[in-house]
């Protein structure tokens, strides 16, 4: 067996460098915990997507060497679930179709390997777990341009109640290219709110018992101030993207609501958003 003094000693640094990696993850758990626990205690909610998303920003702002920024964001998204999530006893419900696997895997890239996941046959089985308090979070397909019967338009009934469901993040969670992930994309919701992340998208729900044209409603949306990136749905259920935070107070909002509630037909509804996506890439730098 090969023998070298100085990969004797660089191993040496390496198993003391494990050692404290390790007690430092012991130490971060810790603090998590009284988070977590101080959280409860003022109610506010486990969960922080946008917190989370500023995280990761700072982090991938901050790295350098050869390890691939890809490998940072999988580490500290597995730190999230396993210590915040699962001590909190929190678990997810995954629609997983057939044909598109896919959802399954981004739902176990972002939730980490630890918490409990199950597979529902159906967006609406999906969603009624998380209405039901039996799950805490759906993941659920993104919105397509014609959506006919789409999930997302069940949320009109619960979206003005206190403990109603909205949607809180995007997946995949990054910008970059991995499998056929961004073929797919999904959306998750839980019974929390969503708070900014300085960077964010919001999602604007209009159902109306009369048609109403994309036009139509694009131009009521710029009127208001409100700049659209996509526009989904069918001619009475919509779902609006737009790169803004919003809440339910906002002035831009509001003047929505006065433009297309006044007869009574439609209905604005604020279904939550999701940070802005970070990039990252899952190449090695090249050192010069």
């Amino acid at each position: 067996m090969y023998q070298s003094k100085s990969l004797d000693e660089i191993r040496k640094k390496i198993d003391s460098l494990d050692n404290q990696i390790h007690d430092l993850l012991l130490e971060r758990a810790d603090l998590i915990m009284a988070i977590s626990n101080e959280k409860k205690k003022a109610g506010i909610q486990i969960v922080q997507p946008a917190r989370e998303a500023r995280m990761i920003r700072r982090l991938i702002a901050r790295h350098r060497g050869p390890l691939p920024q890809e490998t940072i964001v999988r580490i500290w998204r597995e730190l999230v679930s396993s210590v915040s999530l699962l001590q909190t006893g929190l678990s997810v419900a995954v629609y997983t179709p057939y044909e598109i696997p896919e959802y399954w895997d981004m739902a176990r890239d972002y939730f980490g390997t630890v918490l409990p996941m199950q597979r529902l046959s159906t967006p609406e089985a999906a969603l009624n777990l998380v209405r039901d308090g039996k799950v805490t979070f759906a993941v659920l397909p993104f919105p397509e341009v014609s959506d006919h019967g789409a999930w997302w338009s069940l949320l009109f009934d619960v979206c003005d109640r206190e403990e109603g469901v909205s949607i809180i993040q995007r997946l995949p969670f990054g910008d970059k290219v991995h499998y056929d992930y961004d073929r797919y994309p999904a959306l998750v919701v839980a019974k929390a709110g969503f708070g900014t992340s300085d960077d964010d998208h919001s999602l604007i729900g209009i159902r109306s018992e009369d048609e109403i044209s994309r036009s139509r409603l694009m131009e009521e949306l710029e009127k208001a101030g409100i700049k659209v990136e996509n526009l989904y749905g069918t001619a009475r259920h919509h779902i609006a993207d737009t790169h803004t935070y919003l809440t339910a107070d906002d002035e831009r909002l509001l003047a929505l609501k006065k433009a297309l509630e006044e007869n009574g037909k439609a209905r604005i509804c604020l279904l939550g958003g999701y940070p802005s996506q970070p990039a990252y890439s899952n190449k090695t730098e090249t050192l010069a």
